[in-house]
């Protein structure tokens, strides 16, 4: 059985607040990383993580998407769709743009979809 993972997980393990549940999280991610249990990371989570912890806690942007790609490479990760996430976040870095219109940017540039959109950004890609 595969779990879902919330986004108070994540920012928890990576905020390292409060200690209980930090502690908690290091547990968890540690069997992650071992491949102990297996978990999906959907990629609202992964929006709502990388809005929380550049908006409110301003973390800078390389360094949540430094963080979240290494998250999703670990052997626990299940998500058939990494490959395009990881590109999603790679795109938020290069391009400077938000997390839904990178999201579109991949899909319609890897998977062969057109756009449509008034919003200027997704013209970056």
């Amino acid at each position: 059985m595969a779990f879902l993972v919330d986004a108070n997980v994540i920012i928890r393990f990576l905020m390292g607040t409060p200690e209980d549940q930090f502690s908690k999280s290091i547990d968890i991610f540690k069997s992650i990383e071992e491949a102990k249990i297996d978990v999906y990371i959907m990629d609202t989570v992964l929006m709502e993580v990388f809005f929380v912890l550049t908006k409110f806690y301003k973390i800078p942007k390389k360094i949540v998407i430094d963080d979240l790609k290494a998250i999703l490479l670990l052997d626990g990760v299940i998500n058939s769709d990494k490959a395009l996430l990881v590109e999603v976040l790679n795109v938020i870095k290069e391009k400077n743009i938000d997390f839904v219109d990178a999201q579109i940017c991949v899909k319609k540039r890897l998977q062969n979809f057109d756009a449509i959109s008034f919003d200027k950004d997704i013209l970056k890609c």
